[in-house]
């Protein structure tokens, strides 16, 4: 009886121990160095506004914050990296639809489950897709990129360095009714440069990642996959003016958490990345490179990315794409 006493004792101990341990991490968070975690490659559009993200939280609570980029397999690396680390808010994962509502529509098995797996904290930002090709490129309009399309025995190619990417373009593909041969890559930089090489006929491209191509005119956008014209492309077309309709597609990008992280560091981390997100300077940035600020809170991001992924399943279905 005096043992069961004493074991008993031990776990009221050890478990209100451990709800102080806790509760002490959420209100002294944070107090050492934070990871983000980005899964494609330097220069893409998610790897640009992370850099900017981590240089506010560096100022904003004084910490270290390292961006590491884990590009490879749709994002589904760089996710199950963040899984590997502990849940306490220290590894944040900087992600897009890709990981967090169309994987779990392409692949036939996924290492991870993106609802039950992540907790939403915020979000950052829109952004569409656009149909880009290198200037000499013989087409000079989506109507005529599609003709050129239906005359030719061979499938054009496309390069994709997302999953974005690759939806917008086999999105496109199935509402113009034409063939094309799909080249995957490990991020939008190597897809572009395969563009600018001719490896490749054309690519949907993030205006983040392309706009030093297009400034310099190393690249020729044909149209935007948005419902509303870029303010930095005033003079490129929607698909739906070009003449396509119901081939609208943008992504997203968000911040996430390993479920079981303290609901107070999540509020904390939350709050951070919203004020960067509602800085006038880090809007205006957001607006150049063709994206929109996406100031979501954590219950919203989850709503929303609910109704992505349902969005996601119907592109697949649409265009059938076939799972990996």
């Amino acid at each position: 009886m005096r043992l069961r006493i004493a074991i008993a004792v031990w776990l009221v101990a050890a478990l209100t121990g451990t709800a102080d341990w806790r509760q002490a991490s959420a209100e002294s968070y944070p107090s050492r160095r934070i990871n983000l975690i980005v899964p494609f490659p330097a220069g893409s559009a998610t790897d640009a506004v992370t850099r900017h993200l981590a240089e506010s939280i560096r100022i904003e609570t004084g910490m270290t914050v390292l961006v590491e980029n884990k590009p490879g397999a749709d994002g589904n690396l760089a996710a199950l990296a963040v899984l590997k680390a502990e849940a306490d808010g220290y590894t944040v994962f900087v992600t897009t639809n890709s990981t967090q509502a169309a994987n779990i529509n392409l692949f036939n098995a996924m290492p991870y489950d993106p609802k039950a797996d992540f907790a939403p904290v915020a979000g950052i930002m829109t952004i569409p897709m656009m149909l880009a090709v290198k200037p000499e490129f013989p087409a000079k309009s989506v109507a005529e990129f599609i003709a050129l399309a239906k005359s030719r025995q061979k499938p054009l190619s496309f390069g994709s360095g997302n999953t974005s990417s690759r939806g917008a373009a086999e999105l496109f593909r199935s509402r113009a009714g034409i063939e094309m041969q799909h080249v995957p890559y490990r991020g939008m930089p190597q897809a572009l440069t395969d563009v600018l090489a001719g490896e490749v006929d054309c690519v949907f491209a993030d205006p983040a990642s392309a706009q030093g191509l297009i400034q310099d005119g190393r690249l020729r956008v044909l149209a935007v996959t948005s419902s509303e014209r870029l303010a930095g492309l005033p003079d490129v077309p929607t698909l739906a003016q070009a003449g396509l309709s119901g081939a609208e597609l943008s992504a997203w990008v968000g911040v996430f958490v390993r479920s079981g992280t303290p609901s107070d560091i999540v509020t904390k981390l939350g709050q951070v990345v919203l004020g960067f997100v509602n800085n006038k300077d880090i809007a205006a940035y957001l607006e150049s490179v063709g994206a929109k600020p996406f100031p979501a809170g954590p219950d919203e991001l989850g709503k929303f990315e609910e109704a992505d992924t349902r969005r996601w399943a119907e592109i697949v279905g649409i265009a059938k794409i076939e799972r990996k």
